[in-house]
């Protein structure tokens, strides 16, 4: 087995930061558990990088990088760092980056949970703009099966205080995280959660399991049967017909897993446009013979 890659190696970062600096925080994840998540397991241990090394970096990049308005925290959750650390970083960005427009790093829910009203309304105020969040359901049967190490209370709680502080919330739902068995349950809880919250953005991925990812065997030995692309599709649809006309959400489906690619800025506005294109897509006979994905990588 090859040694775990160094912190400073980035792994992964949102489709949306393609074009952002990305300054490495943390290396790996500080969960780990989760059970459809082969990311980091055997490749990237959790650490934390020396302070010093990181501000060396900002400064490097804004030689290189000075009229870049993006930047992007990198890490499996960088906001899993003290408050204190993320001050600096993000003081020091503000020194560098006279342009910046937008601050942005992965979190956990259980991160937010560790701070503060008042250490999120320090971290809003010294730039940190926008969090991408894995809710993967609003299910707790699902949450607790795939070991995400949250409830949807704690979304329920968590999410809005984040926002309230001046921080937007971009949450991520993996379509088809309760395969065939739950995929009702998956839809109805998670569309029941996205209305409690109403959080800034929330994207769509479509579940794909790597090699190493602990849910691989329970699809392996047929206990976990994947969605079809049809079942996907109609999966995302009962979830965004659930949806109240008062959600004033962003929808991105910016992710090459997925089957559909519907936008909207504001859900509850576009939300009979997006049912008619997703139901012209499901009664569509070509759909039906589409195969999952089963992407290697992403």
């Amino acid at each position: 087995m090859l040694p775990p890659l160094p912190p400073e190696q980035i792994v992964i970062r949102p489709p949306v930061e393609a074009y952002s600096v990305l300054i490495p925080i943390t290396g790996g994840c500080s969960w780990n558990r989760c059970r459809f998540c082969g990311v980091y397991k055997n490749l990237q241990d959790y650490k934390i990088r020396n302070i010093d090394d990181v501000l060396r970096d900002i400064k490097i990049a804004g030689k290189y990088y000075l009229n870049n308005p993006y930047l992007f925290l990198a890490g499996g959750n960088a906001f899993s760092v003290s408050t204190d650390y993320l001050l600096e970083v993000l003081h020091e960005i503000k020194q560098n980056f006279p342009f910046i427009k937008r601050i942005s790093t992965y979190a956990k829910v259980l991160d937010i949970n560790q701070k503060s009203d008042e250490e999120l309304k320090k971290l809003a105020k010294a730039g940190l703009t926008i969090c991408y969040i894995g809710m993967e359901s609003g299910s707790d049967i699902i949450l607790k099966q795939m070991k995400k190490g949250q409830t949807s209370k704690m979304i329920i709680n968590e999410i809005p205080r984040l926002m309230s502080a001046g921080i937007q919330a971009s949450l991520y739902i993996i379509l088809g995280l309760g395969g065939k068995k739950w995929t009702e349950i998956h839809a109805n809880e998670t569309a029941r959660v996205l209305n409690a919250v109403n959080p800034t953005f929330f994207r769509f991925r479509t579940l794909n399991i790597m090699a190493n990812a602990p849910l691989k065997e329970d699809i392996d030995n047929k206990t976990f049967k994947i969605l079809s692309p049809l079942e996907i599709l109609k999966e995302e649809r009962s979830i965004i017909a659930q949806l109240s006309p008062s959600l004033t959400s962003a929808l991105r489906n910016d992710h090459v897993s997925n089957y559909s690619f519907v936008q909207s800025d504001n859900i509850g506005k576009d939300k009979e446009r997006i049912l008619e294109i997703l139901d012209d897509l499901i009664t569509n006979p070509e759909v039906g013979k589409w195969k999952h994905k089963n992407l290697k990588r992403m």
